[in-house]
């Protein structure tokens, strides 16, 4: 039986223990640590910063294509938080909003205001539409910084939306990029 040489079996815990880090990524606390690998997920990924929304909101985690999500049972109420940082293009925050219709009908716009969110021009847009025919309110607030697009959302039964707002204000006055890199 042939023995690997000293210098390769004492590299094997190193390397061992550099990939389980460099795999340990994604939401953590009141952050998203974007993975490291496979490369090409990587360069689309961005390490962020958010508020809490606080009870009665349960985290959402591992699902497929959902970055950052909470629940709220009582309203049927969904908080989501994406972000993007390679092929966005260079469309306006109005053409960016309007792109998160997808799989929406009835969209019918109630509000839309510019503010300020990392130092950089927002926009926040409620709006009213169905989703397979069940209606919802969403307040969406889409911001690009450094590259990068986030789109930080909140769905609810019209009737118990105002109740989940606080939970999406502190998640919104939370956010954080750029954040610390680990």
């Amino acid at each position: 039986m042939r023995r690997l040489p000293a210098v390769l079996a004492r590299s094997i815990p190193i390397v061992a223990s550099m990939l389980l880090l460099s795999s340990c990524r994604g939401w953590q606390g009141d952050e998203y640590l974007r993975h490291r690998v496979p490369a090409t997920r990587a360069a689309r990924e961005a390490s962020f910063g958010f508020g809490l929304p606080g009870e009665p909101w349960r985290a959402v985690r591992k699902v497929d294509g959902v970055q950052v999500a909470w629940v709220h049972d009582g309203i049927a109420g969904v908080i989501d938080l994406h972000a993007q940082c390679d092929e966005q293009g260079d469309s306006s925050l109005e053409q960016y909003t309007d792109h998160l219709r997808i799989d929406w009908t009835a969209w019918e716009v109630v509000s839309q205001t510019a503010e300020r969110l990392v130092d950089r021009a927002a926009l926040r847009t409620v709006v009213d539409a169905q989703l397979d025919g069940v209606p919802r309110r969403n307040e969406f607030v889409v911001v690009k910084k450094s590259g990068c697009l986030f789109d930080l959302q909140y769905s609810a039964r019209p009737d118990g939306f105002e109740a989940g707002r606080a939970g999406f204000a502190r998640v919104v006055a939370g956010f954080r990029f750029p954040t610390e890199a680990r």
